[in-house]
């Protein structure tokens, strides 16, 4: 029974899709358009975070901010009107209800909670409509697709009036920006943020708990995007953390009476002793998930044993493979598959999924760093060079300056190009002719990139990761000259031949 044949007061269905973040909207398409009966459930907006608070808006933002004379009404209207529709999912509601699937805005729980295991006939799912309707009792025959997404970590910041303390949904749907701004967090988010709000006029201090911006690549990577931040004019602050805020008399006396507190500035006294006074105070430490599941490559469930939950599959944030939307949309695609009996189903690629921080310069990686892959290269044993070894198995990387390249030395650009690349024999040893051919083709596991356009250059590296494809074919490509790109062939000449 296709979704066309059912009753509209018939709650059960095929599958039932939770959470229409890029992932959860695509799989309910995919499977509505393959004949299949889906209802689709979300609180919040269809297309989830990325459209109408994150990636959109805020490459939205990046982009404005580096133009001649920027302008922050011009993009702050741009936002609203082109990219969000004032935060209007209508046109999202048709696309998906234009393939079939029903949707009902409100709360879904599953039977048993995420793996629990379906009953006989199926997953049973409560839906609480957000117009106050009474709670609908539906059920899942063949599948329940999780996509619940994340949200953003706050920190407690005692004494921080709630007015002060902004998400970056705050700063997506500002018409107006403060004057000054403090960041606490030196990740992706913070970043990009930080740089954007900068190029506004905006006086930005960066508050680091740790030792430098970007922890997550490479130390090189933090350091030359904090340097580029000191020329922009933002201040970064590693090892501080808030230790206390002080308001003015008149903010702690409308507090104290349960009136309206002003919306700044404040004294933030940090942990280094120091006291700075922001307008506002921008929370970027990162997401948690709100739901926690364990899934295999395939994207299904596990229980507490490690099995699969029949019938269950989640994609997304909640996954832990990665925050990003193109790891979504993967994974909706390796679920749809399945289901839908497509032969040319293949499991999710958690190795090389990749990653590009937009600040200028750019930061990008893809699959392992150089620490995981050493660690990773088996008991830890080195070799005579220094090299972790796996029997034959041996890890090698190669770096290269952007500036040395021709076009990296044209446009005086900063930055770096690193390659990780594992397997092939020691040094003089062919692959294959070293003890009864346990060797393998050196081939890339991880690659990062530091730079203008860094994530464009990725792509190729991204290929070469995903596809295991050998570092000695990647090295007879003619690279195009003179491009920045050029200098992955110089990298790969270094492979195999340094430590």
């Amino acid at each position: 029974m296709t979704l066309q044949d059912t009753p509209a007061n018939d709650h059960t269905v095929d599958a039932i899709v939770i959470g229409l973040g890029p992932g959860g909207e695509e799989v309910a398409s995919r499977l509505a358009r393959g004949g299949w009966s889906v209802l689709a459930v979300e609180t919040h907006l269809v297309g989830g975070e990325c459209p109408y608070y994150g990636c959109i808006p805020s490459k939205m933002m990046l982009h404005e901010s580096r133009r001649p004379g920027a302008s922050w009404p011009r993009v702050a209207r741009r936002i609203r009107e082109e990219a969000t529709d004032d935060w209007d999912d209508a046109v999202a509601v048709e696309r998906l209800t234009g393939t079939g699937a029903r949707f009902v805005r409100g709360r879904a729980e599953v039977s048993g909670g995420p793996g629990g295991a379906p009953a006989p006939d199926g997953t049973g799912v409560t839906v609480t409509p957000d117009d106050g309707g009474p709670p609908q009792a539906w059920t899942a025959r063949r599948a329940v697709v999780l996509n619940t997404g994340s949200e953003a970590v706050r920190i407690p910041v005692p004494g921080l009036p709630e007015a002060v303390a902004w998400t970056h949904r705050d700063v997506v749907t500002a018409e107006e920006l403060p004057a000054s701004l403090a960041v606490v967090g030196g990740g992706p988010l913070g970043c990009e943020l930080a740089q954007a709000l900068a190029g506004f006029g905006v006086r930005v201090t960066m508050l680091i708990r740790g030792d430098r911006l970007l922890p997550g690549e490479t130390e090189e990577a933090g350091q030359l995007v904090a340097g580029r931040f000191r020329d922009d004019g933002i201040e970064v602050r590693t090892g501080t953390e808030i230790t206390g805020v002080v308001s003015g008399e008149v903010s702690r006396y409308e507090a104290n009476h349960g009136l309206p507190t002003p919306a700044g500035p404040v004294d933030l006294e940090l942990s280094t002793g120091d006291r700075i006074t922001v307008d506002r105070v921008l929370l970027a430490t990162g997401r948690s998930p709100r739901d926690d599941v364990r899934v295999d490559d395939w994207c299904r469930v596990l229980d507490g044993a490690g099995e699969p939950v029949a019938g269950r599959f989640a994609v997304g944030d909640m996954t832990g493979a990665g925050p990003f939307t193109h790891t979504s949309m993967a994974q909706a695609a390796v679920v749809a598959g399945q289901l839908l009996g497509q032969g040319d189903a293949r499991p999710f690629p958690r190795d090389a999924v990749p990653r590009v921080t937009y600040t200028d310069p750019e930061v990008a990686a893809v699959g392992l760093s150089e620490r995981a892959a050493r660690d990773g290269a088996g008991d830890g044993a080195r070799d005579g060079a220094g090299e972790a070894t796996a029997g034959r198995d041996t890890v090698r990387v190669a770096r290269v300056d952007l500036a040395s390249s021709s076009r990296g030395w044209i446009d005086e650009v900063s930055g770096h190009l690193t390659l990780v690349a594992r397997g092939g024999g020691p040094e003089g040893v062919p692959v294959g002719e070293a003890g009864g051919g346990e060797c393998t083709a050196q081939v890339l596991v991880g690659a990062s990139v530091v730079g203008p356009q860094a994530g464009e250059i990725l792509g190729a590296l991204t290929v070469a990761v995903h596809a295991r494809v050998p570092v000695a074919e990647l090295a007879r490509i003619p690279w195009a000259y003179p491009t920045l790109h050029r200098a992955i062939g110089d990298a790969l000449g270094q492979l195999g031949t340094e430590a």
